[in-house]
């Protein structure tokens, strides 16, 4: 019995070892699951989750590793002009989120840069030998976001922002070209050598000139900063001077630059029984439509005689782009209870016009070829019921 017992105990052990070995063999040929097939799970499926696991902890590519570089907050570290001026250069140490408008405040073009600080050595940028800007300024405007302002100058216009690497930012500016020509305005003209003007006697005959918007409003906002004001604001003036020589008693519904609603305007017209009223303005499109240029005039009812002659005098003098006389339901031409016209004296955004409006004496050209028209409609229709 002892033999038998030893040779059934051998038995066993040999049998044992053999039913093992292709365990031993498939952990050889997976090692990286050494449990899955013992446990009785699929190895790929295992496979898969463990990496996934693996990865987790010490992948280099793992987004969880740290903060993404956007939440970080990037420091800029210079910000150039290049050589030929044209072009501003903001570099930082990692990517740069902006976004960039035109700032009614400053009137120039302003580039936002979220999640951002100046270096402490940062030298800000020096504008004076660029012909394309008239100055750039650099702030922190609080602890998180950089502003960045440029000023382009007359005739240039704002490029788009490239972003030719994450942490680099780069701003164009262009010079304008005028598409066709235009014919040269009517420098000589002067009012006091128009005889063909009459006589009218002084006092008889009372305008109010309405200079477009003021103080918080600048109105409308174009190429290099040219803003609506700028253009309206000293015209106004002198209209009102060309017309007071030749007898009309001018008033203004604003003599300096302050914030004035609509009604006031239309009140003092209609309180002080005004003959015309006629409202200066300058128009403005899209930034990026420098094509659209040209004069509109505006009226309401019984101001369209008036608007066909001011509009033709304002095309007589200028050979600008004629966008034509048209109706409109405008606050100050629907309430005025005289002949009242709105001018739209050209496009702040237009490639042509903004060269234009931005040189004083094509203002002045302006300002005389609406003197004239004034004057030309007066001898016509006043006394009357259209005066």
């Amino acid at each position: 019995m002892p033999r038998v017992h030893w040779w059934l105990s051998s038995l066993t052990s040999i049998l044992m070892v053999a039913q093992l070995a292709p365990i031993a063999e498939a952990k050889s040929i997976n090692p990286s699951v050494p449990e899955a097939k013992a446990l009785g799970f699929d190895s790929t499926e295992t496979s898969k989750s463990l990496n996934v696991a693996v990865d987790s902890q010490g992948s280099e590519d793992d987004p969880y590793l740290g903060q993404s570089p956007r939440s970080q907050v990037a420091t800029i570290e210079a910000i150039d002009i290049t050589v030929e001026g044209n072009r501003v250069l903001i570099r930082a140490d990692r990517p740069l989120d902006q976004r960039s408008y035109w700032d009614r405040s400053t009137l120039a073009y302003q580039i936002e840069i979220r999640n951002a600080q100046l270096s402490r050595d940062f030298q800000r940028p020096d504008a004076s030998d660029s012909e394309a800007i008239s100055w750039i300024r650099t702030e922190q405007a609080d602890s998180n976001t950089v502003m960045v302002r440029v000023m382009p100058a007359p005739q240039v216009s704002i490029g788009e922002i490239n972003q030719p690497s994450p942490s680099l930012l780069s701003l164009e500016l262009n010079g304008y070209q005028a598409r066709g020509n235009l014919a040269a305005p009517n420098l000589g003209a002067n009012l006091s050598n128009q005889r063909d003007l009459g006589d009218i006697p002084d006092g008889q005959i009372v305008i109010v000139l309405d200079p477009g918007h003021g103080g918080r409003d600048p109105g409308a906002i174009g190429i290099g900063g040219l803003s609506e004001i700028d253009i309206v604001n000293p015209m106004s003036h002198r209209v009102r001077d060309l017309l007071e020589e030749q007898g009309v008693r001018v008033i203004m519904t604003r003599e300096d630059n302050r914030t004035m609603d609509l009604q006031p305007r239309v009140e003092l017209a209609n309180r002080v029984n005004a003959n015309l009223f006629v409202s200066l303005h300058a128009n403005a499109i899209s930034m990026s439509r420098p094509d659209v240029n040209g004069i509109e005039t505006y009226y309401f009812q019984t101001g369209e005689q008036l608007a066909r002659t001011l509009h033709s005098s304002l095309l007589d003098a200028t050979g600008g782009p004629d966008r034509g006389v048209r109706t409109a339901r405008f606050y100050v031409l629907r309430h005025t209870q005289m002949p009242a016209v709105l001018l739209e004296l050209g496009f702040v955004t237009g490639s042509q016009d903004a060269r234009r409006l931005a040189d004083p004496e094509y203002r002045e050209v302006l300002s005389q070829a609406i003197a004239r028209g004034i004057l030309q409609y007066v001898r016509q229709h006043c006394p009357g019921r259209f005066c």
